[in-house]
């Protein structure tokens, strides 16, 4: 009896337990609920829209700012450029000078440079830097109340045509007269200029036209040179040398051999290729500019003796120094 109501007992109260685990269920449901709202309430998720919105403003802002800066900077640049290409090569060496021998007088007398800009002396040579004047011009610069901001040499050819140095003991001298210069002129910039060709020689075995008086050439630093005197004169040894030329190369016709013979030798003694290699090695050790002219050897560029140069070469030698001097800038 007592099985039975136990047995009853337990079946009303099975029903009860199934309710009040559901009951259980639905409150702790209904408060995880209310935490997770509560939650949200009071931490809100944040609308970034807005935000993105105006970084992405802020960013196309700074790019079309960075775009019309380098814009304006191309701009600025274009127009020093043009500006520099129109200047004439005198006012682009404002503040340079030209230095050496009857090459860097060519400057002054076909009109390239200005008196000013050229300190020269026919005959100037490293091998007798004393003696033959060019230590005197380059006191004349050393002595001028500004100091160059560039200091262009172009020197060697009376040191091949006339010393007969070779190229180990010219770039000895060279080497001394360098570091003299450097040591004079210690903020001026140095550059050494290749020695030009010779296209053809005289039958004497000189250089025609190396060696051309200057009858002012003594006091040229002091810039006393009276350039049209001098090129009266240059133009009358000229035609003398030419015609020289022309007689000799009539009486060559009727020996051939000799003629050969001759030239073959006096081509090997005055041959610049090693000097200049020897002018290249000296400037990488003495770390000054070297500007090549050395492909500037076409006929069109010299006189009919072949040895002396025209204004076309020096126009184009110009423009080399200046490629040297100042690289940042177009120069034709």
């Amino acid at each position: 009896m007592f099985e039975k109501n136990k047995e009853k007992m337990k079946e009303k109260m099975e029903p009860d337990k199934v309710l009040r685990f559901a009951i259980v269920a639905v409150i702790l449901l209904f408060l995880i609920g209310a935490l997770i709202i509560g939650t949200r309430m009071m931490n809100p998720r944040v609308d970034a829209t807005e935000g993105v919105k105006k970084l992405t403003e802020l960013e196309d802002a700074n790019v079309q700012k960075i775009d019309a800066q380098i814009q304006e900077l191309e701009q600025t640049e274009a127009d020093e450029a043009a500006a520099w290409k129109a200047k004439s090569a005198k006012e682009k060496m404002d503040g340079c000078i030209v230095l050496g021998d009857s090459t860097a007088l060519g400057f002054r007398q076909n009109d390239i440079l200005s008196k000013s800009q050229v300190k020269s002396k026919d005959g100037a040579t490293v091998s007798d830097a004393e003696g033959s004047g060019l230590n005197e011009l380059l006191t004349a610069v050393t002595e001028a109340e500004t100091a160059p901001q560039k200091l262009i040499l172009c020197i060697g050819r009376g040191d091949v045509a006339v010393s007969g140095e070779t190229a180990d003991a010219f770039a000895a001298n060279y080497k001394s007269f360098v570091e003299q210069v450097k040591a004079a002129l210690p903020d001026t910039k140095v550059y050494v200029c290749s020695i030009p060709a010779y296209l053809s020689l005289t039958s004497t075995g000189d250089a025609t036209g190396s060696a051309d008086s200057d009858t002012d050439s003594d006091s040229d630093a002091k810039d006393t040179t009276d350039n049209s005197d001098f090129k009266s004169s240059t133009d009358s040894k000229s035609s003398t040398d030419s015609k020289s030329s022309t007689d000799s190369k009539g009486n060559s016709d009727s020996d051939t051999s000799s003629d050969d013979s001759s030239s073959s030798k006096m081509s090997t003694a005055l041959d610049v290729t090693s000097y200049n290699e020897a002018l290249k090695a000296l400037c990488k050790e003495e770390k000054v500019k070297y500007v090549d002219t050395t492909d500037l050897t076409d006929a069109s560029y010299y006189g009919e003796d072949g040895s002396t140069m025209t204004k076309a070469y020096y126009e184009a030698c110009i423009n080399k120094i200046l490629e040297a001097a100042f690289r940042n800038y177009v120069i034709q």
